[in-house]
């Protein structure tokens, strides 16, 4: 009777401290609110396309970006729409002889380079000097899934009316973006098709949801900041996952663990194995049946895409990762991440050329002029590195490369439409009608 009388006190004790801090903080939220203090500073998500690389600033702006593998600093011109290019929106819309090329991708193609060397810069050179007179138009973002890329040309690119749309899919991690819903626009199934579905947020805050309480933003921002929020959105993520295939929450166990193997300290960025290529892998290698429903996923994209822009160019470009690439010797860093996991380097190498050639049977099947990077990628034998050794993404030389091979796809396809369908001095090497 005695312990069930102190016990009851001290609940009450603590009821009566919880209701003073829950009031008091009320009281602080409503008065900071009335005076306009300590507004929280929320990062709100893009509806359209989940995020934004480069917002519309109005005006002709220097970036400036750090190579983490050499540690250099390079500027590079953004228009004011943000699109990397040093002309000017009125300057592009009042040209009416280039053929214009929108480009899109995710951080392969949004290098930290100068334009110049980039492989949207490499092309459109390699074009000019081949007497075709061009400006391309790329719009890339990190971690972008190919549909957030299309979407992001319709909300970027589009205006610019260009001839012709040139889409780098990465097929090192694509596959497996197309699937993600997280801060992202995504497919989801819809009478025996696809419709667009608007993001889950997860990083980023509710662009539609605008909060004003201070306690709550503080309490959000620690739970981010210890990745109590982050790991709780994506264990939930992963569980309707596991579901949707038919896999337990034993298998979430199992492929978190192996995204925690798959990290590699003697690397700068050291989930670069991850980022890169492996976490596609092991997605598909633990959720059977979801590399079938990324590939139904990609040719639902490019059926899209092709039906609607029917008067526009449409150029696949896949970009192979550093393990399709097969640049020799493998760096010993890759072979020990693959040590401690569940796949094989000629087993990742076969996944991701099987992709990439389904890429090339899909583009055939639905109209788009497909660029082979891989087959001259691989012949490289010069001194310098196709890929950086910090986080993996595409060097100068791989840029050339990949500049130089969509430039001769592009030419191969004026020459054989050179019908005289183009105005002026370039009806003869265009055959399209630049707009």
């Amino acid at each position: 009777m005695v312990n069930t009388s102190r016990t009851r006190r001290l609940l009450r004790e603590a009821a009566t401290y919880v209701g003073i801090t829950v009031a008091t903080l009320v009281a602080a939220d409503l008065l900071c609110n009335l005076f306009g203090l300590f507004a929280p500073t929320y990062e709100y998500g893009d509806p359209d396309v989940g995020w934004i690389s480069y917002p519309a600033t109005g005006k002709l702006h220097e970036v400036r970006c750090t190579e983490n593998w050499a540690g250099k600093t390079f500027p590079y011109p953004v228009n004011e729409d943000g699109i990397r290019t040093g002309l000017h929106a009125r300057q592009i819309l009042t040209d009416g002889e280039s053929l214009r090329i929108a480009v899109t991708g995710d951080s392969q193609t949004d290098l930290c380079a100068p334009n110049s060397l980039t492989h949207p810069g490499v092309l459109e050179s390699t074009l000019r000097s081949r007497g075709v007179k061009t400006v391309v138009l790329p719009y890339a973002a990190g971690k972008y899934s190919p549909l957030q890329e299309y979407l992001g040309f319709k909300k970027f690119l589009k205006r610019y009316a260009p001839n012709a749309l040139l889409m780098n899919l990465y097929t090192g991690n694509d596959f497996l973006d197309l699937l993600r819903v997280d801060d992202r626009p995504h497919f989801v199934p819809a009478d025996g098709g696809y419709r667009i579905a608007p993001p889950l947020w997860y990083l980023y805050d509710d662009p539609q949801v605008k909060r004003r309480s201070r306690v709550l933003f503080a309490l959000r921002s620690l739970a981010k900041k210890t990745g109590l929020h982050g790991q709780f959105l994506r264990v939930r993520l992963l569980m309707e996952v596991a579901a949707e295939y038919g896999e337990s929450f034993s298998t979430v166990v199992t492929y978190m663990n192996d995204l925690r193997k798959s990290s590699e300290p003697s690397v700068g960025y050291s989930a670069a194995f991850t980022a890169q290529m492996l976490n596609q892998q092991i997605f598909f290698l633990r959720f059977p049946g979801s590399r079938e429903e990324s590939i139904r996923r990609v040719e639902a994209l490019m059926e899209m895409i092709r039906q609607e822009n029917p008067g526009t160019l449409l150029i696949m470009s896949p970009l192979p990762s550093y393990e399709l690439a097969q640049q020799r010797p493998v760096d010993p860093p890759l072979l020990r991440t693959l040590d401690r996991l569940p796949v094989t380097y000629d087993a990742g190498v076969r996944e991701e050329q099987e992709l990439y050639e389904t890429l090339r049977r899909l583009a055939v099947v639905h109209g788009w002029l497909f660029v082979d990077n891989l087959a001259p990628l691989r012949e490289y034998r010069g001194p310098e590195r196709l890929y950086n050794g910090f986080d993996y993404h595409l060097r100068p030389a791989a840029s050339t490369i990949i500049g130089t091979s969509e430039a001769e796809a592009v030419l191969g396809y004026l020459r054989s439409h050179s019908a005289g369908t183009g105005p002026g001095p370039d009806r003869s090497t265009t055959g399209m009608k630049p707009r």
